[in-house]
C-alpha cells in the first residue's frame, strides 16, 4: 500500500497488480482481468449521492498507471538505508507498466472462462473452475450464464487448470486466503466426479486448519505458499437436498467450509413466477444436511423479487423459511436486489403478469421483512447486502 498526500491511496498484490486504487475520494477496485469500477459520492452542497460506473479500458489503464508513477517517485525517493523489501516492492510495481497490466490481463482470460459471479466474502479468494456455466440457467431473473454451455471438467484437465492458476498468481496468493469452486453450481455434480477434484484442490493448495488460533494460523499460512483455510462453492438446493450428510461429510474432511445456497424466496409461488426448481423445504434440508456435516452455510435471498404482486407472501414466508434453517454464527444471509435489466425473460413475465415492481421505501422495507425472524448477535448469521453490479475479481 501507498499512501500519497491525503486523498490517494494505492494497493498492489505482490505481483504488482493494482487492486484497489483511491483517488480523491474515489474508489477504483481492478479485476484481474484490466476491468475497473469505480465508487464515491458526489457531493452538492451538503447533499452526497453515491454513485459507481465501470470504466472503460482506456480510462482504466490511466488510473492504473497514475498509481503506478506515483509509486516509481516513491522508489526514486526512497533513501539509501531504506528497508530492501520496501524497494523490491516498489520496483515490483513500476514494472507492470500498462503494457505487463495488459499481458497479464489476457493470460488471465486464457486460463479462465468468463467469470459470472461470486459471494462478496470470497472476492478474494482463488477461483478454480471445476465447472462451467450454470447446470440450470432457465432461471428468469438471471443472464450471467447465457450462452455458456455446462460441462464438468475432467479430472487431469482441471488439474492443469489448478497448476496454471497457482503458477498465475505466484508472489500474490498470500493476498487469497480461501479457495472458491466454480463456477455457478459445481457441487451439483455427483460425487464419484466431484470428490477427486476436490481431492486435488487440496494437493495444490494446501489446507491450513482454520481453528488454530490466528498466530498459529497466520505462521502456518506464511510457511506454506498458497496454503489456505478452506474451500467454498454454490449448490442449488434441489441438488443439494439429494446429496447424504456422509458426502458432505466427506466434503468437508477436504476443506469444504462454507456452502452458498439461492434460496431467493421462501413463498413457492414466486419462486415458480421466477423459474427456478425445487421448493424451498428443499433448502431447509439442505442447510440441515450442511449443519450436520459441519459445514456452514451463506444463504442468499432477493429483495424485490415479484414486485409488489408477490411482496407480502415473498416477505412472510421467507422470513419463516429462513427461521426454520436455525442459522448461526459462522452462517451468512447475503440479501441481493433484483436487477430487472439483468434478464429481459424477468421483465417480459412481469409485464405480462402486470408485476409492478417497489418504491425505494418499499424495497428497503422488504430487505429488514425478508430477514426479521433470525437471531441477531455472536449467535446468530451474519448479514449482509450483496450487489451483483459492485462484483469484481
Amino acid at each position: 500500500m501507498l499512501a500519497v498526500g491525503d486523498h490517494d491511496v494505492s494497493s498492489w498484490d505482490l505481483g504488482g497488480r493494482p487492486y484497489a486504487l483511491v483517488r480523491d475520494g474515489v474508489t477504483h477496485r481492478r479485476g484481474l482481468d484490466g476491468g475497473m469500477l469505480a465508487k464515491g459520492r458526489r457531493w452538492r452542497g451538503e447533499v452526497a449521492t453515491p454513485f459507481r460506473r465501470r470504466l472503460d479500458a482506456t480510462a482504466a489503464a490511466e488510473v492504473a498507471e497514475e498509481a503506478r508513477r506515483e509509486a516509481e517517485a516513491a522508489l526514486r525517493a526512497l533513501p539509501a538505508d531504506a528497508p530492501a523489501e520496501a524497494a523490491e516492492r516498489l520496483r515490483t510495481v513500476v514494472a507492470m507498466d500498462a503494457a505487463a497490466l495488459a499481458g497479464d490481463a489476457a493470460r488471465f482470460r486464457e486460463i479462465y472462462s468468463p467469470l459470472g459471479i461470486l459471494p462478496p466474502d470470497q472476492y478474494l479468494a482463488i477461483v478454480v473452475q471445476a465447472t462451467d456455466g450454470c447446470s440450470w440457467n432457465q432461471c428468469r431473473f438471471c443472464s450471467l450464464y447465457a450462452g455458456v454451455a455446462f460441462r464438468v471438467r475432467e479430472e487431469a484437465e482441471f488439474r492443469a487448470h489448478l497448476h496454471a492458476v497457482r503458477d498465475y498468481l505466484g508472489p500474490a496468493l498470500p493476498l487469497r486466503r480461501s479457495v472458491f469452486v466454480g463456477a455457478a453450481n459445481a457441487l451439483c455434480v455427483a460425487r464419484a466426479r466431484l470428490e477427486p477434484l476436490l481431492r486435488a484442490v487440496g494437493e495444490v493448495f494446501p489446507l491450513v486448519d482454520a481453528a488454530l488460533p490466528a498466530a498459529e494460523r497466520r505462521a502456518a499460512l506464511a510457511a506454506t505458499p498458497g496454503a489456505v483455510t478452506g474451500l467454498h462453492a454454490f449448490v442449488d438446493a434441489w441438488t443439494g437436498e439429494r446429496k447424504e450428510i456422509d458426502e458432505w461429510r466427506a466434503y468437508a474432511a477436504l476443506g469444504l467450509r462454507r456452502v452458498y445456497v439461492g434460496l431467493e424466496t421462501g413463498d413457492p409461488a414466486l419462486l415458480e413466477f421466477l423459474a427456478k426448481p425445487g421448493d424451498p423445504g428443499d433448502a431447509v434440508a439442505l442447510v440441515e444436511s450442511l449443519h450436520a456435516a459441519g459445514i456452514a452455510a451463506g444463504v442468499i435471498v432477493m429483495a424485490g423479487a415479484g414486485g409488489r404482486r408477490f411482496a407480502a407472501a415473498h416477505a412472510e414466508r421467507t422470513a419463516d423459511v429462513l427461521a426454520r434453517m436455525q442459522l448461526r454464527a459462522g452462517d451468512l444471509v447475503y440479501v441481493s436486489d433484483l436487477l430487472p435489466g439483468q434478464n429481459p425473460a424477468y421483465a417480459r413475465a412481469a409485464g405480462d403478469a402486470g408485476v409492478e415492481p417497489l418504491t425505494g421505501d418499499e424495497l428497503a422495507a422488504q430487505r429488514a421483512a425478508l430477514t426479521a425472524g433470525l437471531a441477531r448477535g455472536p449467535a446468530g448469521p451474519k448479514l449482509a447486502r450483496y450487489d451483483l453490479d459492485e462484483f469484481v475479481y
